[in-house]
């Protein structure tokens, strides 16, 4: 551990040891995204520490750099003690629902812990940022762009033979080697959040409120989104033969049967979304049944999601030559047109997102008795912070501060449902995912009926949850939706162009919708106090008669 600094164990020093952290780490080409997620894994990791260590005791911070992979390691001598395995026992309310929000927190990022020699250490894995995924995203786009229209005017001939036997099997191998990673990194994705999600069970009251409002707020984007889908992507009649070719009711049958597989193994090979998420639920459920039985199985899932997700986001890292590639290629084979239709979707999307933010301005208005410019004030530091970063972590201390401090929300219930809420309130993902893949299936002559609507409104509520919450997962959504509904992967490049371009929006979009179902869920429980008050009361008063 030589070249590690050290502080002692106190809770007062963590402030210290954030600002060191953060120090570190801007030496170091790295997000501010994810500096900040370090910066509150170092706090949660110390803090854990802290509350059981004695006197004197100390910890201590190193970083370590291969290749563009950074890791930052936590030290603690003494016996074993796992940050990362939060203690169920709480008996406070007020720590019951801190542990669980810090467990849902640290379940979104990259780590691991394990006990050597006497010695607790907790790292904590994020890569060095290149380029900007906006600015390299752009230069992909105009360098495509260029060089299309180049080739095109003055070398038409060599164009042709240039798509085929260079940029068509370039692409092709990248969308391979990214259908292969994809279906086992869904599986041990869900997995990992429905594990890190160990005492849920013990907050049924908070969680069926908190989560009900999410639920009925992706369901409204759901409705808004396949609405505006239907009016400006005309569809197929019902008994027409859509994607899968059936009536509406058939075929939503059969989706929801085919969820089941025959065959474990098979359901990887075909590469059968569905059937993959239903058995990573029943797995991870059945994991948390046996809570503690069986470490090595978590340690290997925890591990496995790690290098997953690690070998994703090195793949993602191409996607700007990816895209350079696709739409050069576009443009060489004459599809150019997809680039100048593609600005009606985005404001299409853009009109839909603004329709669900009002509809939930007016929610708090009509329910809370505020006054929507005055609830927009407050909130409009955190939804800046969001808009600027696109990163839902982060919000989070200002997030959390604002609730508290000036929207009048008990603390317990904004340490809970701020990071419950970056895993499951998705519903502008899921207006965005939706009428994306509308618009490149019409965009490629793909005819969609009723059923397929349906069922496509479904997969996207799935996927939206059980995506991690970082910029470029747009390529792991749209891969399963295009090859569940038969749109050429080629179309990839444009789509997932648009979502990180849209990835700003949305995440502002979701950090808002997690904003009024906190507030609303904070409304009820104070309804629910004051009933369980008033009775407390009557069942005192003497009985006169």
């Amino acid at each position: 551990m030589n070249g590690n600094k050290g502080f002692g164990l106190e809770i007062e020093n963590i402030q210290k040891a954030v600002a060191y952290v953060r120090d570190l780490l801007k030496k170091y080409k790295c997000t501010d995204r994810d500096i900040i997620r370090a910066q509150l894994f170092t706090e949660e990791t110390v803090l854990y520490w802290a509350e059981q260590a004695g006197a004197h005791e100390t910890f201590q911070i190193g970083i370590r750099k291969r290749f563009k992979t950074i890791t930052l390691s936590l030290f603690y001598q003494g016996l074993p003690s796992n940050p990362l395995a939060l203690a169920a026992n709480e008996e406070e309310d007020d720590c019951e629902f801190r542990f669980i929000g810090q467990n849902i927190l640290i379940g979104l990022s990259n780590n691991s812990f394990h006990y050597e020699n006497g010695c607790n250490v907790v790292t904590f894995t994020l890569q060095e940022q290149g380029m900007n995924p906006i600015a390299a995203l752009a230069l992909a786009l105009s360098a495509a762009i260029l060089c299309g229209l180049t080739i095109n005017q003055f070398a038409p001939s060599i164009g042709a033979g240039l798509g085929t036997s260079v940029l068509t099997p370039l692409s092709n191998a990248f969308f391979g080697l990214l259908n292969a990673i994809v279906i086992p990194f869904l599986f041990v994705s869900v997995i990992a959040s429905i594990f890190n999600m160990e005492n849920i069970a013990q907050m049924k009251r908070i969680f069926r409120i908190l989560f009900g409002w999410f639920a009925g707020i992706t369901v409204l984007a759901a409705l808004i989104a396949a609405t505006a889908g239907m009016i400006c992507f005309p569809l197929q009649d019902a008994g027409a033969g859509g994607v899968i070719g059936s009536g509406i009711w058939t075929q939503i049958a059969a989706m929801v049967f085919d969820m089941v597989p025959s065959n474990i193994f098979k359901s990887f090979l075909d590469g059968n979304t569905l059937q993959t998420i239903f058995l990573a639920v029943l797995t991870g459920i059945t994991m948390l049944i046996y809570k503690g039985r069986f470490p090595v199985i978590a340690s290997v899932i925890s591990e496995s999601n790690l290098i997953l997700s690690t070998l994703l986001d090195a793949i993602c890292s191409l996607m700007p030559w990816v895209i350079f590639i696709c739409i050069f290629n576009m443009l060489l084979s004459g599809d150019g047109k997809a680039l100048l239709s593609s600005i009606g979707v985005v404001v299409l999307i853009c009109l839909c997102f603004l329709i669900l933010m009002i509809i939930g301005l007016l929610s708090v208005a009509l329910i809370e008795k505020q006054n929507p410019f005055e609830y927009l004030q407050t909130i409009a530091p955190v939804l800046m912070i969001a808009l600027s970063t696109a990163s839902s972590s982060a919000t989070l201390a200002p997030h959390t501060m604002t609730a508290i401090a000036q929207q009048g929300i008990r603390d317990y219930l904004a340490n809970f449902s701020i990071p419950v809420g970056a895993l499951f309130a998705k519903p502008f993902v899921v207006m965005a995912l939706f009428l994306m893949t509308l618009f490149m299936g019409h965009f490629y002559g793909i005819t969609f009926n009723s059923a397929d609507v349906i069922s496509m409104i479904l997969l996207v509520t799935i996927l939206a949850i059980a995506v991690p919450p970082t910029l470029g997962m747009g390529t792991f959504l749209f891969t399963i939706m295009f090859k569940r509904f038969g749109i050429p992967l080629e179309g990839l490049a444009m789509a997932t162009s648009l979502f990180m371009l849209l990835d700003y929006l949305i995440t502002t979009g979701d950090i808002f919708s997690i904003n009024v179902s906190m507030l609303h869920t904070e409304h009820r429980l104070q309804q629910i106090d004051k009933k369980a008050a008033a009775s407390f009361l009557d069942a005192g008063r003497p009985n006169l008669g």
